[in-house]
């Protein structure tokens, strides 16, 4: 079933060397007729008042709420408190007291980026659009899991999911081939709604995370199959998709990436092997 209006939806996660961002909402009504939301009501279901903590089983700290309009929704909690700013294999712990409410949750950064070999944009049959690719080579003896994120434009901060962009390493080959696909409006190859513009500015992320972590956007990627394509959570059904945040919904998850920042043109750039 949908969300119920009263739950507090968390979007929140930690990487490697950065701090912890985290959005709060109240659970969007869903219209029934084609199951989507008005993004531009979002922000009026943005939770504003509440007191966020962070731990690392050591050191914690309180997170401040600020708006920030590179951000939908518009307003986050972060800190600039280097005592919790992410450290692979480190577990965190996040804690959202709110409208009488109280949400807890673990994540885990894992140990290692993903091993990308390179990131390759293609022409497409559309013209002046590329697609994008990454190629990620498999780590013998290390189970892994990804999550694929993209951000167009120079002054944008927050990464968007990239279209079933969730993968598993258990049937990869020796090189996992993964799509970076914005979204997908129809199941029509000319589709420009899944391609990038060439010339313009865009920062893909391969992510590295927990099993925990993969199992909700596992469910998310196959929600959002069916459904709703929106690139952002507030804007996913939430169907029997499960969540690590307990007494809320939503996900609080740890990464480790490999991002990489370019203009948009065919050719090949290198990884982090």
């Amino acid at each position: 079933m949908p969300a119920d209006v009263d739950e507090i939806i968390v979007e929140g996660w930690i990487e490697e060397g950065q701090y912890p961002v985290v959005m709060l909402t109240r659970a969007l009504p869903v219209r029934l007729k084609d199951d989507e939301v008005d993004l531009n009501r979002i922000n009026d279901f943005v939770v504003m008042l509440a007191k966020v903590t962070v731990s690392n089983g050591k050191d914690k700290v309180v997170l401040i709420g600020r708006p920030d309009s590179h951000y939908m929704p518009s307003y986050i909690y972060t800190t600039i408190n280097p005592l919790i700013k992410g450290e692979a294999g480190k577990t965190y712990t996040l804690r959202v007291e709110t409208l009488g409410k109280v949400l807890t949750s673990k994540t885990t950064i894992p140990l290692y980026p993903p091993a990308v070999d390179s990131v390759v944009c293609s022409p497409t049959s559309i013209d002046n659009y590329s697609a994008i690719t990454a190629y990620v080579s498999n780590i013998p003896g290390r189970k892994e899991y990804f999550k694929t994120f993209f951000r167009q434009g120079a002054d944008r901060k927050q990464y968007l999911s990239a279209y079933m962009g969730v993968i598993d390493d258990a049937l990869a080959d020796s090189t996992m081939v993964i799509p970076i696909i914005k979204s997908i409006k129809d199941d029509n190859k000319d589709d420009r709604s899944r391609y990038y513009p060439n010339d313009s500015v865009v920062s893909i992320k391969v992510s590295a995370i927990d099993s925990v972590s993969y199992a909700f956007w596992k469910s998310y990627s196959d929600n959002s199959s069916l459904g709703s394509l929106s690139s952002y959570i507030v804007g996913s059904t939430f169907q029997e998709i499960p969540t690590n945040i307990k007494g809320g919904r939503g996900y609080w998850c740890g990464y480790n990436s490999f991002v990489h920042t370019f203009h948009v043109r065919p050719g090949s750039f290198p990884g982090n092997r």
